[in-house]
């Protein structure tokens, strides 16, 4: 059942059944044959055809609903958590946080408690989140994502973003040129989806120029480096890149919210509390000294 549950949870994040097996890294037969098994085994329909799409009928919709913090729970019963640092954590990291300064902080976190573990895993922030809500993870550290009221969640910071100049690396940057393309993350992710009303409202006329979307902020980078566009990502991947100060600046007013994530089960834990207090104190020291660097 529990390989169905994700299936159908699969298809209501992504919306067919093809980019749900990318998700779960399955082929699209064995999505569909996992969603038809929880089907048979429910004894009501699932899905309903919407177009060329399959959309969640009223009845999964409130049957995920009621699943779940279920299957969280069962999911807890075979790594259970225990009150004491040998049992380790399991924390997932929004990939761009994973690729730029999430694993150092953690790694500087974990030096100031004594026997905490703490096993790294990167996702998307969606996948991220509702993983976490399964209770694959205990733990996560990523972009605020709506939708999300069953996880308790600690914000970490406001991350500022910058705007690298076109083809700066390690000297002056270029003359900037107005009709630059902005090369940036896909308008799917969760900081898009945060950053562009605040760009909207602040910055319009960046978000008049040509927009290059792309899947990674490392991606981005590279791309500016070689002179294709001037690029918006997070402070902390142009930290991590050592980019010259002088290549970047930050577009004040737009932000993205960094919170941690977990279940009411692990937030009782005395470990994750020093855990928590520890990552919060660490990010804020990286920030406070890398701002403007």
């Amino acid at each position: 059942m529990l390989d169905g549950i994700d299936a159908l949870i699969a298809l209501e994040r992504f919306g067919t059944v093809s980019e749900a097996a990318v998700r779960l890294r399955l082929t699209q037969s064995a999505v569909s044959k996992r969603i038809q098994a929880l089907q048979r085994m429910v004894g009501f329909r699932l899905v309903e055809p919407d177009g060329r799409r399959l959309r969640l009928t009223a009845p999964a919709i409130d049957f995920l609903e009621r699943a779940r913090p279920l299957v969280a729970d069962l999911r807890g019963l075979t790594s259970p958590v225990r009150d004491h640092a040998a049992s380790g954590f399991s924390l997932a990291l929004a990939d761009s946080i994973a690729s730029s300064w999430g694993p150092a902080v953690i790694s500087r976190a974990l030096r100031g408690l004594k026997g905490v573990s703490v096993r790294l895993h990167a996702h998307r922030s969606v996948l991220l989140v509702e993983s976490v809500r399964l209770g694959r993870y205990h733990i996560g550290l990523s972009t605020d994502l709506p939708g999300t009221k069953d996880l308790i969640r600690y914000p970490v910071i406001d991350e500022p973003m910058v705007l690298i100049h076109s083809g700066c690396s390690r000297g002056p940057p270029k003359r900037a040129a107005r009709n630059q393309p902005l090369i940036s993350i896909e308008p799917s992710s969760a900081t898009w989806r945060a950053v562009e009303p605040q760009l909207r409202e602040r910055h319009p006329h960046l978000l008049e120029r040509p927009l290059i979307p792309v899947e990674t902020f490392s991606a981005t980078v590279q791309m500016v480096k070689a002179g294709f566009g001037d690029g918006l990502v997070p402070l902390g991947m142009a930290i991590e890149m050592n980019l010259d100060k002088r290549c970047y600046r930050e577009i004040p007013g737009v932000r993205r919210h960094i919170s941690l994530i977990t279940r009411k089960t692990v937030n009782q834990l005395a470990s994750f509390r020093e855990l928590r207090e520890q990552l919060v104190k660490e990010t804020t020291r990286y920030f406070s000294g890398n701002t403007g660097k």
